[in-house]
C-alpha cells in the first residue's frame, strides 16, 4: 500500500514540474502585473485622425499625449488621476481609439508582462451602431515604466493578429 501511495505522490510532483509552474491566481511564473492607471476623463481631440480604424498609440512624451487628448473638465473630475508631464516620467500611455458612428464601450480589464512581450486585455463593446454622430471612442491607460520588446492586445479575450501599434 506505501508503494501505491508513494508512487502517487511521486507522479503529481513530477506532474506539477512538468505542467509549468503557475501561481494561484492561474498566472505563469514569468508573468508580471503591470500597473496601470485607465485615463477616463480624456477626450480624443477632434483634429486627430487616425492612419488606422482602430488606432493603436504608444506614446512616450507628454507634449505627444498633449497633442492627441484634452481634459474633459466636469464637476466629478478627480484632478488626482489626469496625466501630467510629471508621471509620464514614470511611465508611457497606451491608447485604442475607434472613429466613426460606431459608439464604443470600453474596459481595460489587466495588463502584464511576459517573456518581453507587453500584453494589454480589454473589452470593447459597440453601445451604439451607425449613430447619428461621429466619435473618437476610445481606452487610455497611463502604464508604469517596464522593459518590453513586443506589445500583444486582446480585445475580449482574443489576440489581435496583427495591430500596427504607432509609436508617437
Amino acid at each position: 500500500m506505501k508503494s501505491i501511495e508513494f508512487r502517487a505522490v511521486l507522479f503529481l510532483s513530477i506532474f506539477v514540474l512538468f505542467c509549468g509552474c503557475s501561481d494561484s491566481s492561474g498566472n505563469s511564473a514569468d508573468e508580471v502585473k503591470v500597473g496601470f492607471q485607465v485615463a477616463n476623463p480624456y477626450f480624443v481631440k477632434n483634429t486627430y485622425t487616425g492612419e488606422t480604424n482602430p488606432s493603436y498609440l504608444l506614446i512616450r512624451s507628454y507634449p505627444s499625449f498633449d497633442s492627441v487628448f484634452g481634459v474633459a473638465m466636469t464637476g466629478n473630475v478627480d484632478i488626482s488621476k489626469l496625466i501630467t508631464e510629471e508621471k509620464m516620467k514614470n511611465g508611457f500611455v497606451m491608447s485604442i481609439i475607434y472613429q466613426g458612428n460606431n459608439i464604443h464601450a470600453f474596459r481595460m480589464e489587466n495588463i502584464t508582462l511576459t517573456n518581453g512581450q507587453l500584453r494589454v486585455y480589454y473589452t470593447s463593446e459597440v453601445t451604439e451602431p451607425n449613430a447619428s454622430w461621429r466619435c473618437n471612442c476610445h481606452v487610455t491607460v497611463l502604464i508604469d515604466n517596464c522593459e518590453f520588446n513586443s506589445i500583444l492586445l486582446f480585445e475580449n479575450g482574443n489576440q489581435l493578429p496583427n495591430p500596427s501599434i504607432k509609436e508617437i
